[in-house]
């Protein structure tokens, strides 16, 4: 689905991103994780087509554009319902999608009136409402609290059961990285640590990865 060869990015001559090869497969759920400036967010950006690579190349097999949800996603103009219908496939049930996302009774609201979680659950609605193969989530649920979080990881899960998807999502909750992955990305200095799947990444191959997870889990 997803195939990275010799992908690098640099911000003030400093390498933020260089990452020789990652095959994720159809249907797979990446938990990106790691320290602060390790490259997550930059990666996501680049997959998404939000930034340029400076050299390398990625494919994404399907051919289509991600759906993209950075950490302060985009709002326009109008209503919840407005914003959400802005990236409505046709296939795409509004009102479930709506209560889903628990939007249905802040249908009618001003986006400008929204507090930081509830625009952060309009644009999440509204990635989901495209229908993507391909989803990159940069701290998805940040700014909800954490029973909202749960209900939301909950309608990820359920979306990317339903459709197949293919995922990658950054996260500082190991909670949440358990529940939603298939497989974990362990980000240090821009650069691979650790790529396994979820049920044996409590036993990382590298000391970097091993004493992260360690620090991680007690967070």
């Amino acid at each position: 689905m997803i195939k990275i060869s010799g992908l690098e990015k640099r911000f003030s001559h400093d390498f933020v991103l260089k990452i020789d090869e990652l095959n994720v497969a159809k249907g797979d759920r990446v938990a990106v994780i790691g320290p602060n400036g390790s490259g997550k967010s930059t990666l996501l950006r680049i997959l998404s087509g939000a930034i340029k690579q400076d050299c390398g190349h990625f494919s994404i097999s399907d051919g289509a554009a991600p759906g993209y949800l950075p950490q302060s996603p985009y709002c326009f103009a109008g209503s919840v319902e407005f914003n959400v219908r802005m990236g409505l496939d046709s296939e795409t049930d509004i009102e479930k999608l709506l209560r889903d996302c628990m939007l249905y009774d802040l249908r009618k609201k001003k986006s400008s009136k929204l507090s930081g979680g509830e625009k952060q659950r309009m644009c999440f609605a509204r990635m989901l409402a495209g229908k993507y193969a391909c989803l990159m989530l940069d701290e998805p649920f940040s700014c909800t609290d954490i029973e909202t979080s749960q209900m939301l990881e909950k309608v990820l899960d359920d979306y990317c059961r339903e459709n197949d998807v293919t995922l990658l999502f950054s996260t500082h909750l190991p909670s949440q990285a358990f529940a939603l992955s298939t497989k974990v990305l362990i980000l240090n200095n821009g650069e691979i640590a650790e790529y396994s799947n979820t049920s044996s990444v409590s036993r990382p191959d590298s000391e970097f990865g091993r004493k992260f997870i360690d620090q991680w889990r007690i967070c």
